[in-house]
């Protein structure tokens, strides 16, 4: 039995999800006929002269492959995001910078050959002389959030049904472990 290498299932997997794409979107199809016909061509991407083990493995193989290449672009853009953090922190350095020299030198304004450059006076700042858990409540943003996981707890240890302003969820979810 051959191994189907790595670009071949991804050329592969291309292609099934191509024709499916295709298959979805074809307007001509009813729900039923539709569903049919992903189901044939899924079927016939499995049945190869390879055991449905050994595709499972491929496909499992490929999307490793995919988490590992997600993976490392995840972290180059991590490494150009703090590039790119730099870059603004100098700008704004240097924006600090100019700001304070035109203010030192009393000038306004100046009309340059490629940039005109100008000062605003920011409208000022809000300065609190209280607490914030003082300030009266006109005043304060209140934000409620659901503590989920305490809920969960909660529901889990409700055997008499005493809770009934929620409740677990009857779908069952199922998650993919590739090692």
């Amino acid at each position: 039995m051959t191994k189907t290498k790595l670009w071949e299932l991804a050329d592969e997997i291309s292609q099934l999800e191509n024709e499916l794409t295709d298959i979805s979107e074809d307007e001509t199809l009813n729900d039923e006929q539709r569903e049919t016909k992903l189901q044939e061509t899924f079927d016939r991407w499995l049945d190869t002269e390879e055991s449905f083990k050994v595709k499972a493995e491929q496909v499992a193989a490929y999307i490793s492959h995919q988490e590992a290449l997600a993976d490392a672009r995840k972290i180059e853009s991590i490494r150009i995001r703090n590039l790119a953090t730099q870059a603004q922190n100098q700008a704004n350095r240097m924006r600090e910078y100019l700001t304070n020299q035109m203010i030192l030198s009393g000038i306004d304004t100046i009309e340059g050959l490629s940039v005109n450059i100008s000062l605003r006076k920011k409208s000022p700042k809000v300065v609190l002389n209280i607490p914030v858990e003082e300030l009266p409540e006109e005043f304060m943003n209140i934000q409620c959030t659901p503590r989920i996981a305490d809920i969960k707890k909660m529901l889990k240890l409700d055997k008499d049904n005493v809770i009934n302003w929620a409740k677990l969820s009857e779908n069952h979810e199922y998650s993919l472990v590739i090692r």
